[in-house]
């Protein structure tokens, strides 16, 4: 009879000490992961504990990385230190791009080696690179190291092997990196190189499940466009377990067409710490997340690959709108906006004509990022809205995912739609061919309407 296991799967952790990160350093970022190392980290270590896994599968960006190439080996030996002690269970892991490859070569790859070579009997040829893959049970676990696989290169060939002697076998199989395929709420934050191999093999060989991070938000969907439906779960453990639940879709355009994939679940950077529990029992898998604090918010099963039940979907929390009665009851108001290459300070952004600041720094798509709107402004805003950004300089960047959160007396958080589509003065991301992407001559304005509350 086949083994029924579990096994437990977290996303970006991005561990940081003082010990590793000169006070210089220490920006916005550093302290959000320090926070979240005190307050985040010990509880899902002990929700993974509880549940007693058969392994776990921490998906890359485990460090932040320290600068001093001198302390990143120790650096990523302390982290693998606390989350060994604090889940009981062992470990794999997916290189990040956060991870230093000299410390993971010289900390986290004899371990791996170590196992691999157990698990084979002693037999097979010693890990010399980041991509690898084990079986537990009747299923075969596949780990790529997304900056590699690409044309030409030998780690292709390997995954295609890799799948074949999966389906030929009637393995489960499981596929795991540190960047996404399909990015939803962050737009082209992935490698081309990767999805134009793997879209392919993915036409001939089946997949249950790929899990990634580096988006640092938390989506299940299942896409159609190959021919075998692929289930792709994106998640991280950061975040703040009081913060509310953004929805994704009502906060990010879809850079990937909304017809060619089902979405079961989606949430923002920050306000959803989580993980995924996965039972493998004979015919079924049953896959989890598990949002700390809350239990199994989602539930997915199938017993089939690419045929896959939502059983449990998150609650959405409602979205509250604002109508022109209500405006006079805004008590502060932010506009939202997201990007790439986006540095230059002397970009005025403009509210239906009125003048409420200039754009911050954007260069990750985070999700975090808004132009507040002075008090006196307030009065700019009506229930269907435009926001104007002007580009002096001629820059070359990516702007997107604007949307407006205007605060009431009565505390009430109301939010407009969010713009569908994102804007670039240079092509740099046309290799992409997302259905979203508009382009602006450099020095032209940006110009978003629609934004309606």
């Amino acid at each position: 009879m086949p083994e029924t296991f579990r096994f437990a799967i977290i996303g970006d952790c991005h561990f940081v000490s003082p010990k590793y990160h000169a006070a210089a350093n220490r920006g916005d970022d550093y302290r959000r992961y320090a926070w979240m190392m005190e307050n985040v980290w010990p509880r899902v270590m002990s929700e993974i504990a509880a549940e007693k896994p058969a392994f776990l599968v921490q998906l890359g960006d485990f460090v932040e990385g320290a600068r001093d190439p001198s302390l990143q080996s120790a650096e990523l030996r302390e982290a693998l230190e606390l989350l060994r002690n604090g889940c009981g269970c062992p470990m794999w892991f997916v290189k990040g791009n956060h991870d230093r490859e000299l410390a993971l070569r010289e900390v986290a790859m004899p371990e791996l080696r170590e196992r691999l070579l157990a698990l084979g009997g002693g037999k097979g040829r010693p890990l010399t690179t980041f991509h690898y893959a084990f079986s537990h049970g009747d299923a075969r676990f596949i780990v790529v190291d997304d900056v590699s696989l690409r044309p030409g290169l030998p780690q292709v060939a390997w995954l295609e092997s890799e799948l074949k002697w999966a389906q030929e076998h009637a393995a489960r199989t499981f596929l795991f990196s540190h960047a996404p395929l399909f990015s939803i709420g962050r737009p082209f934050w992935g490698y081309k190189p990767m999805l134009d191999v793997t879209l392919p093999l993915l036409d001939r060989y089946r997949v249950d499940a790929f899990f990634c991070g580096h988006s640092h938000n938390h989506a299940a969907t299942l896409h159609r466009n190959v021919r075998h439906p692929l289930l792709h779960l994106e998640t991280t453990i950061l975040g703040y377990p009081q913060a509310p639940l953004v929805p994704l879709h009502e906060v990010r355009p879809s850079a990937v067409s909304r017809h060619s994939y089902d979405y079961f679940w989606g949430f923002l950077e920050d306000s959803a710490p989580s993980w995924h529990l996965v039972t493998v029992a004979g015919a079924q898998v049953r896959a989890e997340w598990r949002l700390l604090g809350r239990g199994a918010a989602g539930v997915l099963e199938w017993t089939e690959a690419g045929r896959v039940a939502c059983v449990r979907q998150p609650e959405f929390p409602p979205r509250v709108g604002l109508g022109a009665a209500e405006l006079h009851d805004v008590r502060e108001a932010r506009v939202f906006m997201a990007g790439y290459k986006c540095l230059d300070p002397e970009k005025r952004v403009l509210l239906n004509g009125e003048p409420i600041g200039v754009t911050p720094p954007l260069t990750c798509f985070e999700g975090h990022m808004a132009v507040t709107v002075p008090p006196e402004k307030l009065t700019a805003l009506v229930v269907e809205n435009e926001v104007v950004v002007e580009n002096p300089h001629g820059e070359k960047f990516l702007l997107g995912a604007f949307y407006i959160e205007a605060r009431l007396r009565d505390g009430r958080l109301a939010r407009s739609t969010v713009a569908q589509e994102v804007y670039a003065t240079c092509g740099d991301w046309d290799a992409w061919n997302s259905p979203i992407l508009r382009h602006v001559t450099p020095g032209e304005p940006i110009r978003v309407e629609g934004l309606v509350f």
